[in-house]
């Protein structure tokens, strides 16, 4: 009876081992931080394409839309810290790169000598965690388009109709197609002084980029004739929810064969449910 039950005390220990084993969703979460942070580096480095159109007149339907595009072969990205929270799931990875010459989005040679560009990345398989990462997302691709109102300019398009004293029609609209490269957001560190990017008591997100505006070019890739300050800077905005169409989304541990830090990562998610979340003690 007695060999039984210890037969038994072992067998629960075991299943109770392999029940604390961690699966692959950390691991996804993690890779997934790595790649947002290489794509951060890329848009950078190499620049991006942005292209926007917004319809703002008092008689339409407002709507605006920026979409980014970068592409390009990197190496030599390095990862220095990556952060993993486990309550949230959700991982922040950050990482630099030691630059040489480099072919940017129009195509120019760019020789530099000993520039290290920092950048960080987020990641999730979440599906909850992901609407304040998505925020964060979208206020790099307006901070993007922001940039390129600046530096390159807009076309606007403005037609209004009035009849009797009354507006019957409105149009205001605008578009805008650069290709940039050599912006970057300042004071990316987790605890550095002024950060770049971040949550406001809202939820919403902000991100600012700063870039030489010696370094801009349009999309034919003519240089930019700029008369303002060398290094300007603008922020960018994103949301987590969709007002307008009702659609709502929904202790440090270090291990010592990893870069991996297991803490809290202050990302202003929503519980499921709307229950608080639980802590691990």
């Amino acid at each position: 009876m007695k060999r039984i039950l210890v037969l038994a005390a072992v067998v629960g220990l075991v299943l109770a081992a392999q029940a604390g084993l961690a699966g692959n969703k950390q691991l996804m979460t993690e890779k997934m931080a790595e790649q947002d942070l290489k794509r951060n580096i890329v848009e950078a480095v190499i620049g991006y394409k942005v292209r926007s159109e917004s319809r703002m007149g008092l008689t339409e339907d407002p709507s605006y839309k920026a979409e980014t595009k970068a592409a390009a072969v990197i190496k030599g990205i390095k990862i220095d810290k990556m952060i993993y929270d486990k309550d949230k799931d959700i991982a922040l990875c950050f990482g630099h790169i030691e630059l040489g010459d480099v072919v940017n989005v129009v195509g120019d040679l760019v020789r530099f000598k000993g520039v290290t560009v920092e950048g960080f990345g987020f990641g999730t398989m979440t599906e909850a965690a992901r609407p304040p990462l998505m925020a964060l997302r979208a206020a790099v691709v307006n901070a993007h388009d922001e940039l390129a109102k600046l530096l390159v300019g807009e076309k606007i398009l403005s037609q209004s109709t009035m009849e009797n004293f009354i507006l019957t029609k409105d149009v205001n609209r605008s578009k805008v197609c650069a290709a940039i490269f050599g912006a970057y957001i300042p004071n990316p560190g987790l605890n550095s002084p002024n950060r770049g990017w971040g949550w406001d008591e809202t939820g919403n997100a902000f991100v600012k980029l700063e870039v030489d505006a010696r370094k801009v070019r349009d999309v034919l890739g003519n240089l930019i004739i700029y008369k303002g300050p060398n290094i300007i800077e603008v922020t960018g905005r994103g949301s987590q929810t969709d007002d307008l169409s009702g659609d709502t989304p929904g202790s440090m541990v270090r291990d010592s064969g990893s870069k991996t830090k297991y803490m809290s990562i202050d990302a202003p998610t929503a519980p499921a449910g709307g229950e608080t979340a639980p802590k691990t003690p």
